[in-house]
């Protein structure tokens, strides 16, 4: 307890330092006065008592050390005493102290900044309960080159996968949809999760108001109640508090709202699924799945979705055995040409995360880089003012302060930098957070909740210490190791000069190099971006889409087919639209169907698959794909859709590659035999991806396309066209609502959303590292030229001439550009197998980008020293002479 005691009374001490030492000077003298008074009793005159009293009591000062000693541990007050001198002196020098902040702050801030990414989509845990005991479930067939995601379990077997295993907790399965959601006499669409009565009980996920769905909600007669997000409460209910009291009305069906999710849970988003479609971003509404007996027994449909938790001590390899010896016995039930389907476990948070988990430490990696460069820079302003200071610090070595005290102050000073540059780099990161929207891609799962939260904010914290000791060990060891009282009798710095410039130019070569490795990467990924956007689609980047989905209303396909023909003559009469047409998946939506088929005369495989659209007549007009032979389809051939076909160039070159196509047959296994004439061949289309070939397509025709998407071809301004669209489903039917109304060029952009981020984001960080490797070397030579001022002197007036004078000191920044290109060169050539798998179309040895970085760093190097360089010239050589 007294140990307490003395240390409580130790920092108020220090907390009140002027009022103890005052206290202290006056018990001193009180002391002292004591002892005169007790000498002059004794018959000693004053002015020999007072020289008594205080030979008898010592020395003052080391009496009041000893005081303070005791009044507070020494370390502390020379650290007090080290700040207080640091911040005079940096205060002294306020261009060096804001040029060393804002060096650092950037190499700080662009790291905060990405440790943020990092942190919201790879750190901080998804808002799930344990959401490590998640998997996802599927039951791939290796019969058909599918990706195993696809495989989704069929409802038979999902649910005797639940009844028979032992290794989950809980089960769940569920679909996505959408719904027209009417109100107030208008209508939007709005994405729903149909979810069985175990999913929030798997996700762990608790609700903000109310309840969630149970096993009662999903039995016939009790499924119309809903259960809403956060969002859909606030944007539609404004935060109602009888919001249980209300109900939604969903493709015209009335549901009674149950429930209020927390804003952190909106699963499943578009990016959790491994096969997420863009159309649903997040899930506003969760019905109940609602399954009938036949549904939960059929096991020839496959393609949902099913996410289970394991049990406590269960691992996934003992879970995926088990799962693989159910599905044995399972496989056997299915007709001979199904069966085949495996098992297959893939951990929840790697499928949800896996795919930019490489991006982001790319990008973590790229902004290190950045923060060696800017503490590369800050150390050799350090050198160079250490050099100016080494007077100052032989005076202290004389006066008897130690090499280590030194360099304590030195460290202490930059530690001072690192602090402000710390929060000037917060600043930045907060700066970056806000314009990240601007950059997001769509597709990173929880991007916009980056945040400067408290790891982040110690993350920063901790870089600032790294960067005090990154910046401030080189320029103190640079001081101990020169003799400090022995500089007090040299005529300048020169005795130390050498030392410090080979380790400032040792340390702009290393940045010269790192620089070379972060724009060769930017570099690559450019070209890559640009291949990229260069790719050929195949359609009209100025073609408007929309999705039109009708509700129960429409239920007879005559009903489906008018409503349809209405729309499509509606929107062929708005001025400035030349074509409408239809396609149940648009290109680049991530919406495959494959199809298994067979050509005629032709040698097939077994189970070979092919990607299948159906359009309507007016669709190949409007996105405004060639027709290459054949003819195109009419109106009359949609009442014959198990007849004609059109196959695209890729599926006429490989199937047909020594005949014509048109009026050849192929068969598209749609659950019965069904013969197609080919009637036509279009160019080809990138339905899949920007970054993959076309694959062979088959087009059938068909009169509508409900829930598909429309397509018109325009000659306005979109934005205009767009809102005539609206308007004139509005008037056939205020209860419907058009979504994801944007233009095929938009559509195309979002499909290289994340190519853009990451290009971005990097090149904005090597153009960063660029700035700061010039100023370092603009630094160094300016640097030079005022340590070699009476040697330029000198030279001038034995007969050198300026443009000698210049070409000597552009020599020593060219040798240090070589040096670094040539180590950057070697350093890139291993660093740029990180970016193997962002390449597109470009080799990671790329000679075209090799040699526009190195011309790029060339040219900007001969500038940046161009400045000094010219300096020096221009010195009046009887003024240098001048200079001590």
């Amino acid at each position: 307890m007294a140990r307490w005691r003395r240390m409580v009374a130790q920092l108020c001490s220090l907390l009140a330092n002027k009022r103890a030492e005052d206290e202290l000077a006056r018990e001193v003298e009180s002391h002292l006065a004591l002892l005169a008074d007790d000498l002059e009793r004794r018959g000693m005159p004053p002015e020999e008592a007072q020289l008594a009293a205080r030979r008898a009591y010592g020395s003052v000062e080391q009496a009041k050390q000893a005081h303070r000693d005791e009044r507070a541990p020494l370390w502390v007050q020379n650290t007090l005493q080290d700040l207080r001198y640091g911040v005079r002196t940096l205060s002294r020098s306020p261009g060096f102290s804001i040029t060393a902040v804002l060096t650092l702050a950037l190499g700080i801030g662009a790291c905060t900044a990405i440790f943020s990414l990092v942190n919201a989509v790879l750190i901080r845990s998804l808002p799930y309960g344990d959401p490590g005991r998640l998997v996802y479930l599927y039951t791939p067939n290796p019969r058909y080159n599918l990706p195993p995601e696809d495989f989704g379990p069929a409802y038979g077997d999902f649910y005797d996968i639940k009844r028979e295993s032992r290794s989950f907790q809980s089960m769940t399965a569920f679909d996505q949809s959408m719904f027209n959601l009417a109100e107030q006499g208008s209508a939007q669409r709005v994405s729903s999760a149909r979810v069985d009565g175990d999913f929030f009980e798997t996700f762990q996920a608790t609700p903000k108001i109310g309840r969630t769905i149970t096993a009662d909600d999903n039995q016939p007669g009790h499924e119309t109640v809903a259960v809403i997000s956060h969002a859909l409460w606030q944007s539609m209910f404004a935060s109602a508090s009888d919001i249980l009291h209300r109900s939604l009305v969903l493709d015209g069906k009335n549901y009674q709202i149950v429930g209020v999710m927390p804003p952190e849970f909106e699963y499943p988003h578009n990016s959790d699924l491994p096969g997420g479609v863009p159309q649903y971003k997040t899930t506003q509404v969760w019905l109940p799945l609602a399954l009938n007996p036949h549904q939960m027994a059929e096991r020839d449909n496959f393609g949902g979705n099913a996410v289970a938790r394991l049990k406590q001590g269960v691992s996934i390899a003992q879970a995926q055995a088990e799962l693989s010896t159910i599905m044995t016995s399972l496989d056997k039930l299915l007709d001979p040409q199904m069966q085949g389907r495996g098992a297959l476990l893939e951990n929840f948070v790697d499928s949800t995360v896996g795919q930019v988990r490489s991006l982001l430490w790319l990008l973590l990696g790229a902004v290190g880089l950045v923060l060696l460069i800017a503490c590369g820079n800050a150390a050799n302003l350090l050198l160079a003012r250490a050099a100016g200071r080494m007077r100052e610090l032989g005076v202290r070595a004389a006066l008897g302060a130690g090499r280590g005290r030194i360099v304590r102050q030195l460290l202490t000073e930059t530690l001072l930098l690192s602090i402000l540059a710390c929060g000037s780099g917060i600043a930045f990161a907060f700066l970056f957070l806000r314009f990240l929207p601007l950059l997001d891609p769509g597709n990173i799962p929880r991007l916009s909740e980056a945040s400067l939260d408290m790891r982040v904010l110690l993350f920063a914290l901790a870089l600032s210490l790294l960067t005090s000791l990154l910046t401030g060990v080189l320029p103190a060891l640079n001081v101990t190791r020169s003799n400090l009282v022995d500089f007090l009798a040299a005529a300048g710095n020169r005795g130390v000069a050498g030392t410090h410039g080979r380790a400032q130019s040792a340390l702009i070569v290393i940045q010269t190099a790192l620089v070379i490795v972060l724009l060769s990467g930017a570099g690559l990924l450019i070209r890559s971006y640009i291949n990229v956007e260069s790719v050929d689609t195949g359609f009209s980047q100025s073609t408007l889409t929309t999705s039109v989905q009708l509700d129960p209303r429409y239920g007879r396909p005559l009903q489906r087919a008018e409503f349809y023909r209405n729309f499509y003559s509606r929107l062929s009469s708005i001025p400035g639209v030349t074509a409408v047409g239809g396609i149940n998946a648009l290109p680049l939506s991530n919406s495959e169907t494959w199809r298994s088929f067979e050509v005629e005369g032709y040698a097939n495989q077994k189970d070979q698959l092919v990607e299948g659209r159906w359009v309507t007549p007016g669709y190949f007009s409007a996105m405004s794909i060639p027709l290459i032979a054949g003819r195109l389809f009419s109106d009359d051939d949609t009442t014959h859709t198990d007849q004609l076909a059109i196959v695209n160039r890729s599926f006429a070159n490989k199937y047909f590659a020594n005949g014509n196509p048109v009026g050849s047959r192929i068969n598209v296994d749609d659950h019965h035999v069904r013969w197609s004439t080919v009637i036509g061949v279009v160019g080809d289309v990138r339905h899949s991806s920007l970054e993959e070939s076309p694959a062979p397509q088959i087009y059938l025709p068909v009169a509508e396309t409900d829930g598909g998407y429309v397509v018109a071809r325009t000659s306005r301004a979109p934005n205009a066209v767009a809102a005539e669209i609206r308007s004139t489903l509005h008037a056939i039917d205020p209860n419907l609502a058009a979504s994801d109304v944007q233009t095929m060029g938009e559509l195309e952009s979002a499909a290289s959303a994340r190519r853009r981020f990451q290009t971005s984001l990097l090149s904005v960080f090597a153009g960063i590292a660029l700035f700061l490797a010039l100023v370092g070397l603009y630094g160094l030579i300016a640097y030079s030229v005022g340590r070699r001022t009476r040697e330029v002197g000198i030279r001038m007036a034995l007969g050198a001439k300026r443009s000698d004078v210049m070409l000597l000191m552009l020599k020593k920044a060219a040798l240090l550009l070589a040096l670094g290109l040539i180590s950057g060169l070697v350093a890139s050539w291993f660093a740029t197998r990180a970016l193997q798998a962002f390449l597109f179309g470009v080799g990671r040895h790329d000679p075209i980008t090799i040699l526009s970085v190195c011309g790029l760093l060339a040219a900007c190097g001969v500038i940046a020293a161009l400045i000094p360089a010219r300096r020096a010239a221009s010195i009046d050589p009887m003024q240098a002479l001048r200079t001590e």
